[in-house]
């Protein structure tokens, strides 16, 4: 009998992990064919105890060689890191062992300016395989890159790309009111700062995206970042934070062009902010675009990981690729398999 649906492995199983495996089990349970972890807390565990379903008789394994598939293209979904480097001798395993890779890591999604050798190092490896490797999510990978690349479609000529995003870190995961500094006071997150050990990652890869889109040549890209800071004492699952602390960050990473065209990425990720997306494209005339509440990071990557999977499961183009680089994103009907 042929296979009608994609076949994913979960690959990490931290919180976003979670979330994917969740989300892909509750599509389609036949899809998920292994899970792999190395906390020894979940090695063995049926991964219905881990996503609050019943017994699924799938259990997670510590090593990609435990997971047995006969699958002609079994896509891994991996969420380990945020740090192309470091994800990248994971990556190369699951190559190894025929797996496509769909990643969460940040620098992943545009990794070629960064690091432009470790880009043709995997670029070159996945090719050989015959197999695709792609950094995705909601941010970097889709509301502040992806999203804005398509909306340039109803002008004729662009200028200038705008995109606001508010997220709300009081409602997401500990892992990421860590990351903006919640709690802190103005002094650690200034010095963290400083060093670049603090911070959402991926805001110039999706400026660098958004112009490798377009085709843009970027004459400069200028990062900031700095603390936004409690008014009034609140709560969060994290910690409690008193006025004065640290309860968030504001970053902005903007791009100029050798031809005066800019890109300005402005993000704000504070506890308590009102949740907003917004994407202004100025050119021939000014369109907005706006998100009512933003889109809900943890469950929308998620969801963004799954259908780039199935995408990329039916596109079959091996290679390091882009979110600019495989068609319109969208979540592709599996009842009948289709390669585009």
């Amino acid at each position: 009998m042929t296979i009608q649906y994609s076949q994913f492995t979960v690959f990490g199983l931290g919180p976003i992990g979670i979330e994917i495996l969740r989300s892909a089990y509750q599509t389609n349970p036949q899809s998920i064919i292994g899970v792999v972890d190395i906390d020894p807390d979940k090695v063995g565990k049926d991964i219905g105890s881990l996503i609050n379903e019943k017994e699924t008789n799938k259990c997670v394994v510590s090593h990609i060689q435990e997971v047995n598939t006969e699958a002609d293209h079994p896509i891994a979904l991996h969420a380990t890191g945020s740090n192309a480097q470091q994800v990248w001798p994971q990556i190369k395993e699951l190559l190894d062992h025929g797996f496509s890779v769909v990643s969460t890591c940040e620098q992943l999604s545009f990794p070629w300016h960064r690091y432009p050798l470790l880009s043709k190092e995997i670029d070159d490896y996945a090719k050989a395989k015959g197999l695709s490797v792609i950094g995705t999510g909601i941010n970097p990978g889709y509301i502040m890159d992806t999203m804005a690349i398509s909306f340039t479609t109803v002008l004729t000529t662009v200028n200038q790309i705008k995109v606001n995003r508010k997220v709300d870190v009081s409602k997401r995961r500990l892992p990421l009111q860590k990351k903006v500094g919640i709690g802190m006071t103005r002094e650690e997150f200034e010095f963290l700062a400083e060093r670049n050990k603090i911070g959402h990652v991926g805001l110039e890869e999706s400026v660098r995206l958004i112009a490798y889109g377009l085709n843009w040549e970027l004459s400069s890209v200028i990062n900031t970042i700095e603390p936004t800071i409690a008014s009034e004492n609140m709560t969060v699952p994290l910690t409690t934070i008193k006025p004065g602390d640290v309860n968030g960050l504001h970053q902005i990473s903007t791009g100029m062009t050798v031809d005066g065209k800019e890109i300005s990425l402005d993000l704000t990720m504070s506890a308590g902010i009102k949740q907003e997306d917004e994407i202004v494209i100025d050119g021939n005339e000014t369109q907005r675009l706006i998100v009512p509440n933003g889109i809900f990071g943890d469950t929308a990557t998620a969801a963004m990981i799954i259908n780039t999977a199935k995408q990329i499961d039916a596109l079959r183009k091996p290679g390091l690729l882009t979110m600019a680089d495989i068609g319109v994103p969208r979540n592709i009907n599996q009842s009948d398999f289709v390669h585009i």
